[in-house]
Order: C-alpha cells, then structure tokens, then sequence
C-alpha cells in the first residue's frame, strides 16, 4: 500500500463526482488516499458544460473514478425518468471513459439500478447511502478499499505499459470541413482559434479512413468537424471513438444531412447537453460562439491531491457557481449584510463593490460589474426609498435588468419598504420581504434556489 507522501507513485485521475454530495466525496476520498494516493482532476463546472472539454480532460488522466450519490433521504425511492435526470452529467462522463477503455471505477448509489451497465473495463461498486453514515461501518469500508486494490494494480499497470508512448502536438486543431464550408468559415475558425493560441490544421477532405487519417488524428490535441456532410459524420464518430476529442459544428438549418445521421450519433445528448454540438447560422453567429466555446475548451482543470486541498475542494464545490450580485442602498447595509451571509453559503461568488476588496483599486465600478457580467450571473435588488433615490443603485439596477433581457443575468428583486419603483421594473416580479430577520432573509434566498432551478452551468 502506497502513502500519500510517495508524490512519484500517485497517479492522474479523472473524478466524475456530485458536486452538492460533499460527505460522500469526501468519505470515498478518505478510503481511496489509504489504498492508493492519487492526484484528481476534476471539471470544476463553467458557464456551461464542453463536453470537448471534457474529452480532453479524461483524455489526459491515467485512470477514470466515479463517485455517484442521489441528494436528500436514503430511504427514498426514485422513478427512472428522475434518475435519468439526475445522472445526465455521469452518464456523459462515463460514455467518454467507455471510449477511452482505461481503468476506471465507479461508487454508484444502488438506487441507480441497472443506470450505469458499463463495459468490463469499468467496475460498478453499488452501495446503501445508509452505510455511509458512519466510517467505522467496516463492511463497506473493506467491500471499497477491496476494490479500489484491484482498481489501483490495474492503474499502474496501466501507466507502465504506456509509458513512453507517443503522444499528441499539443494545441494543433484539426479543422475538417469540405470545400463549401471552408470557403464559407473557414477564416473564421482558424481567426478564432489563432488569436486564442491554438494551431489550426486544415484536414484533406474527402476523409479516407486509413491509416494516414487514423495516424494524423491521433497527433491532434482536438478536432473540428462540420456536420454538413454524410461523410462529416463518418469521420465524427470514428474520431469519437479512437478517443479524439471532437467539437461538431451543425449550421442550422440542418437540411443538408440525413436525420438519421443526426440521430444517431447526438440524439441522446442534444436534449441534456445543448453544447455537444456548436449549432450556427451565419458568420458572426458563429466566430462568437465559437470564440466562447474556445474559451471554456481551454479553461484549465484544477488539480488536488492531499487532504486539506480535497476538503477544500469538495465544500465549495457544493456551492452554486452561478455570480451573484448584490445591489443595494448605503442605508440598507444592515439588511444587506444579512442577503450577504446567505448568498456566500450557497454560492461560490457573490459581488459586493461596497465591500473592501470587491473592486480592484482603480477600476470604475459599474465597468467591473459589466466585465463579470460576461458569467453567467444573479442580480440580487434591495429596492427602498434610498435605492431609488440613489442614482447609482438606479443604473447599476438599469444595467442588470438589461442583462437579464439579454439572457444574461437572473434577477431577484427585493422589495425591503414600499416604494414607487422605477419605470423598467414596473413589469418585473419582485418579492416582498416581510420582515428584516434572518428568517425572511433566508426564505428569499431559498426562493432565488428555486428560480435558478438546475441550469445547465456543468451543475452536478
């Protein structure tokens, strides 16, 4: 058995997780340290979910662990269509490590079912939620560390046997577009991708599957195909599975390909993960989507591999990554406090320029807000006679509105005292605060939970 100061024998694993399950990630990681110190990788969830990204990511580890709980009572029962939901993430994660065929192991609550059947190279460990209440419960703490033995000899051997081999070029992109749509996009893709310091690679087209493809594409860090020929989609999923990880572009209308092609290859995740495909219609449409998506492709994984780092690690990831802004009067700064202390503990970033070191000293404030506003983001309004009297809490509360009418932005406001509110939040619901205890605080920010509901920001 290897300690965790033996930094030369700790592998690189990919950790598909519950971000909201903290005790239970935190009681596998316990377990898993003893047997085997590894270093996790993990997606920490961005603006939304790459599944190119992610691709990349598994593609890099050593080894795949899964850590699979289902929220709320043990004793619950769950119908399918409800755990389906509920593992849409895993099961995107899990098809990309099924195609990579590398060790992997998953620690799944028994109430998914037969959910995760998973190829041999993939061992499904079930478990009672109820065990896990208490670590000295030995069964399952020997039934865990016994496989995470077997999965660790395999890992090793796994890294031993491909060490040395050759890899890929790092940030080469391979762009693989037929004659019209490169003349029509083409610019624009190897634009987006230079000035965000990747390599464009332009691929022959028409793609023949032999061995200078297989061999070309294996040397890619990642691939481009636009899904406009039935030839794409050959080329798409036999990238997919040589374990290339691949960002399809679709120009919609799609009346070009079969629906059957389409189908096939991106029924299943289209619906749960809208990004699986980059869908465009003109050039401008796509060079900022694109760039967007370049964006979150190249954001790095965070890395942790000792106790206090994980610790760390799994209690904020809990936490909601949605930034959330809270805008408010001077006069109001007790109650505000208040909202402040219940966003922080249920969300990673809540915005306060009134607060010491929100601002960067320097920095316009409102020029700071609109840059954070390129996240996905909540603005909290505190609305009372000195909010609308305020002409700074009235343009800050102009330019959140607008970007909520953008799409951007969620907007709770807050009426603390009666007032006559400003012509823009006229038709905004607001919610009434009946009183300015800890309570109502509470309740309101329970509500804003709710509104969000489970967005699609890589939320697991």
């Amino acid at each position: 058995m290897a300690t965790e100061k033996d930094s030369s024998s700790r592998p690189n694993v990919f950790l598909s997780h519950r971000y909201r399950s903290p005790d239970v990630n935190l009681f596998f990681w316990r377990i898993i340290r003893k047997v085997q110190p590894v270093a996790f990788r993990v997606d920490e969830g961005l603006t939304f979910t790459s599944p190119t990204r992610l691709e990349r990511m598994m593609r890099d580890a050593d080894g795949f662990v899964g850590i699979y709980p289902l929220p709320g009572d043990a004793q619950t029962a769950w119908d399918l269509r409800t755990l389906q939901h509920e593992a849409r993430y895993f099961l995107l994660e899990l098809s990309i490590a099924a195609r990579l065929r590398y060790p992997s192991i998953v620690f799944c609550d028994h109430r998914y079912g037969a959910l995760f059947r998973c190829p041999p190279e993939i061992r499904v460990v079930e478990y009672d939620p109820q065990e896990i209440t208490d670590e000295r419960y030995s069964p399952l703490i020997a039934r865990v560390t016994k496989a995470f033995e077997t999965f660790a000899n395999g890992l090793r051997a796994h890294i031993s046997a491909r060490a040395g081999t050759r890899s890929y070029r790092r940030r080469e992109v391979g762009l693989l577009l037929n004659r019209s749509t490169r003349a029509e996009i083409g610019d624009v893709l190897e634009s987006s991708l230079e000035e965000a310091v990747w390599q464009p690679v332009n691929l022959a087209w028409p793609p023949r599957l032999d061995l200078t493809f297989v061999s070309r594409l294996r040397e890619l860090d990642w691939l481009v195909v636009a899904l406009d020929d039935p030839a794409a989609y050959i080329a798409a999923s036999f990238a997919a599975g040589h374990g290339v990880p691949t960002l399809p572009l679709l120009h919609t209308p799609a009346d070009r390909v079969p629906d059957q092609l389409s189908g096939a290859l991106f029924e299943d995740v289209q619906p749960r993960h809208s990004r699986r495909v980059l869908s465009w219609q003109g050039r401008d449409d796509l060079g900022s989507s694109f760039e967007e998506t370049l964006n979150v492709i190249g954001h790095q994984p965070r890395l942790f591999h000792d106790a206090d780092q994980a610790s760390r690690y799994f209690t904020t990831a809990a936490l909601r990554k949605e930034v959330v802004f809270l805008s408010y009067a001077n006069e109001d700064r007790e109650t505000a406090d208040l909202f402040s202390r219940a966003l922080h503990a249920r969300f990673q970033e809540v915005f306060d320029y009134r607060k010491t070191g929100s601002i960067r000293t320097g920095q316009n404030w409102l020029d700071e807000l609109m840059d954070s506003l390129a996240k996905t983001a909540v603005g909290v309004l505190l609305l009372s006679p000195s909010y609308v009297a305020s002409p700074y809490c009235v343009t800050e509360a102009q330019r959140l509105y607008q970007a909520s009418i953008e799409g951007r932005a969620t907007l709770l406001p807050v009426r603390l005292q009666h007032v006559e509110l400003p012509e823009f939040l006229k038709g905004v619901q607001y919610r009434r605060l009946p009183g300015n205890t800890e309570s109502d605080v509470e309740a309101a920010v329970q509500e804003l939970i709710e509104l969000l509901g489970d967005a699609e920001l890589g939320e697991q």
